[in-house]
């Protein structure tokens, strides 16, 4: 009998185990992929493949904040009945964390019907200010979404990568200059040669 408890336990931790499945899918996805300085980037925290309809996430955005500035962000309506939502987010140094939970007494009908297929979680826009390859990512430790059934499941992401160059130009010298500098070269007198 003792065994077989233990069996069962091991069962029941596999299945809730299985249960705690990925619950979705969250892309950051930008407009571009490569940008130069002083352009701005705009990035989508889209959320997709949801086994359940979501009442709430919670995120944490990590960029390179020298040569990236945060300029805004807005939340998606994915979470908005009609009624509103519950939207906190806390900005640090290169880290943008942000939370959005339904009303409590939201139409799960109507959320669901906002977040068919896909949805937008949020919209962020940053200023490049300076130049090189650049990521937008999650951190893993701060990252949950919040079902209708009241499980809090973690989820799958795909960060995205770009690059910023510097639009400053290097001015090309004038053609005709370096044609006059050649035709001097070729009619200059020669040295006449002696043979002795």
């Amino acid at each position: 009998m003792n065994i077989f408890k233990k069996l069962l336990g091991i069962a029941m931790l596999c299945l809730s185990i299985g249960h705690q499945a990925q619950a979705g899918v969250i892309q950051i996805e930008t407009d571009k992929s490569s940008y130069q300085t002083g352009e701005l980037i705009t990035a989508t925290l889209r959320a997709s493949a949801l086994n359940d309809v979501l009442t709430g996430f919670f995120l944490a955005l990590q960029y390179q904040p020298g040569p990236l500035a945060l300029q805004n962000f807005s939340f998606g309506g994915g979470l908005d009945d009609g009624f509103g939502s519950y939207q906190f987010s806390d900005h640090s140094s290169g880290r943008l964390a942000l939370e959005e939970y339904a009303d409590w007494a939201a139409t799960l009908a109507t959320l669901a019907a906002k977040q068919h297929g896909s949805f937008i979680l949020a919209t962020l826009q940053f200023k490049a200010s300076g130049s090189g390859l650049f990521s937008l990512k999650l951190d893993p430790s701060y990252l949950g979404l919040l079902t209708a059934g009241g499980d809090l499941q973690s989820a799958d992401w795909t960060g995205s990568s770009f690059s910023v160059t510097d639009n400053t130009t290097v001015p090309a010298p004038a053609p005709l200059l370096l044609m006059c500098g050649a035709l001097l070269l070729l009619l200059r007198p020669r040295r006449a040669v002696s043979l002795r």
